[in-house]
Order: structure tokens, then C-alpha cells, then sequence
């Protein structure tokens, strides 16, 4: 009768023991979307080096999926004209691999496209995508970064964009990651919560650039990060542009300015006052402005709902504001 009940119990859903499912060449998957259409839950997806003209959708919760050594690419096919990877599933795990030259019609073709919550990402190299990340779902999920890479691209949509973009999730962490050759901006955020550490995000490299961090969710926290602007100014002449709810935090960041034009560390449209301790600029940049907040909020007073604010806010994000 146990025996009976302890089989019953591992064929539940969610019960099952996890797998280990190896993609490559004589492996018993040839590619990643071969094993993503049997993937079960808290399933590992191992992929061998080599480069994959391929795409998947990943349907299942808790998987991880990694490459095996150095030189796993993902490129140039994208799924449900999205992305490379679509992730409908929650609490996803990727690591060691590269995702590449993401293209689709709309021009905003991700690495990834996440529709379930919560991702981590380690040692994870964007290279040429229109999108490195959109995730565009709010909810309770955290989207977690760390000892990545975002390379080239950024072009995505009638204007340029930001190598990361995500909605309202509870958290996004980005720790020990480089940004560069992105020819919008680098991250932008409408996350409850975004901290910001010990990076290096550069902008300015395209004709149109946006800033380095737009946050119009919760106060972002940034800490040590190197910022470095140029040669090409964005409109609003700040490396971080914080408009959401609550006081930023910055501490111990360094700015670089290639612009040949003054600019802020941090432009606070918050009307907190921001947290900042031993932060580094030229003489000629500043810490923090306020420049264009009288304007901003009288805007937002225009469009006088909710509703008018998030509009407010997802038009400077696209880089269409007037401001």
C-alpha cells in the first residue's frame, strides 16, 4: 500500500523527479527547441558549444538552461516573431551561453522575452539584438542579472531603445554585468524595486542615444557602477534619470562624460530628495539636477489620472518626450 501511494505521488504534476536533457550534436536533442517541446518542470536543459539557428519557447516552471563550455550561441531565429528564447514559464534559470542577432519585423527582437515571473541570468553575452532583454509583465516575480554582457544593437522600434527593458516586477537586481554599443540606452526600468551594482554601462555610441538608467518605477539604488557617457549627448543630459516613486540612492558611482557638454550623475524628477555618498564627476558635471522637473510635473497635472502618468512615462522611456 505504501509502494502504491509513493508511485501515485511521484506521478502528480510537479512531483515527477527532474531531468537532465542534453542538446548538441549526438546528443539526444539537436536543439534547444527540440528539448523545450518535452522539458518538464525543474528540468536542466544542458547545451554543448556550437552555434544554434534556432529558437525555443519554454513553457515549463523552475528549468535551468546552460551551456556545457565556452561558445554556446543561440542566433538569428527568433519564435512567435519575439525573440530567441520566449519564457512563458516562472523562476527560470539561464547561465554560460550567448544569445545573438535577434531580429523580427516589429524591430524589437529580444535575446529574451519574458512572459512568466521571475529569471536569473549569470554569465549570459547579448551580442547585436534589437532588445537584450524585454519583459514587459508586472507582477511579484524578480528578474535577477549578474557577470553578463550586453554588446551592440538596441535599435528596436520606430526609435532606439534600451538593451533591457522591464515592466513593473517586484525587483530587478543587475550586479557585475557591461553594457556597451547599445545605440539607445542601456536599462529601462519600471520595477518596484532596481539596484544597480558594480557595473560598467556605457551610452552614447548611436545618433539618438537615451540616458544610461531610466527608473520610472520604484527608487533605483545604484552602487559602484562606472557610467560613461559619449561622444553623443542624449536629450536630457544625465547618465540616470529617476521619475518613479521614492528617493534615489547613489553612492560610490563614477561618472564619465565624452560628451563635450555638462551633465548630471543623477536627474531627479522623483521630488525626493535623493541619498548620495561618494559619487565621482568632472568639475564641469553635476551630482544631481532637477532641471525640466517644474515642466514634468506640470504634465503629469495635464493628464491629471494614473493612467496619464504611465503614458507620461512610457513616452519619455521610448524616447519621445518633449522635455
Amino acid at each position: 500500500m505504501l509502494l502504491r501511494l509513493i508511485l501515485a505521488l511521484l506521478l502528480l504534476p510537479g512531483l515527477a523527479a527532474a531531468r537532465t536533457l542534453s542538446v548538441g550534436p549526438e546528443q539526444p536533442f539537436a536543439t534547444p527547441s527540440a528539448a523545450a517541446r518535452v522539458a518538464q518542470d525543474g528540468d536542466t536543459i544542458l547545451i554543448a558549444p556550437g552555434d544554434y539557428f534556432d529558437c525555443a519557447v519554454w513553457n515549463q516552471n523552475g528549468l535551468t538552461i546552460a551551456g556545457t563550455a565556452p561558445g554556446v550561441t543561440i542566433t538569428d531565429t527568433t519564435c512567435q516573431g519575439k525573440a530567441l528564447f520566449v519564457i512563458l514559464g516562472h523562476d527560470t534559470t539561464i547561465r554560460d551561453l550567448t544569445l545573438a542577432r535577434a531580429r523580427v519585423p516589429d524591430r524589437n527582437g529580444a535575446g529574451i522575452r519574458l512572459e512568466g515571473q521571475g529569471l536569473t541570468l549569470r554569465n549570459v553575452r547579448f551580442a547585436n539584438n534589437e532588445v537584450g532583454i524585454l519583459a514587459g509583465m508586472p507582477g511579484d516575480g524578480a528578474i535577477r542579472i549578474e557577470t553578463s554582457a550586453f554588446e551592440g544593437g538596441g535599435t528596436g522600434g520606430d526609435r532606439p531603445t534600451y538593451a533591457v527593458m522591464v515592466g513593473a516586477v517586484r525587483l530587478l537586481r543587475i550586479e557585475g554585468t557591461s553594457f556597451k554599443g547599445v545605440k539607445g540606452g542601456q536599462i529601462g526600468t519600471a520595477a518596484l524595486r532596481t539596484e544597480l551594482t558594480g557595473n560598467t554601462i556605457e551610452t552614447g555610441t548611436g545618433d539618438a542615444p537615451s540616458v544610461a538608467v531610466m527608473a520610472t518605477g520604484g527608487a533605483p539604488i545604484l552602487e559602484d557602477n562606472l557610467l560613461t557617457m559619449g561622444p553623443t549627448a542624449p536629450r536630457l543630459a544625465a547618465a540616470v534619470v529617476a521619475m518613479g516613486n521614492g528617493a534615489p540612492e547613489l553612492r560610490r558611482n563614477t561618472l564619465t562624460n565624452a560628451t563635450g557638454r555638462p551633465m548630471a550623475l543623477l536627474l531627479n524628477w522623483t521630488g525626493t530628495e535623493p541619498s548620495m555618498a561618494g559619487n565621482q564627476v568632472a568639475p564641469a558635471d553635476t551630482e544631481v539636477s532637477i532641471e525640466g522637473l517644474a515642466r514634468h510635473m506640470a504634465a503629469i497635472l495635464l493628464h491629471g489620472t494614473v493612467d496619464g502618468v504611465r503614458g507620461l512615462a512610457g513616452r519619455i522611456k521610448r524616447g519621445l518626450g518633449g522635455w
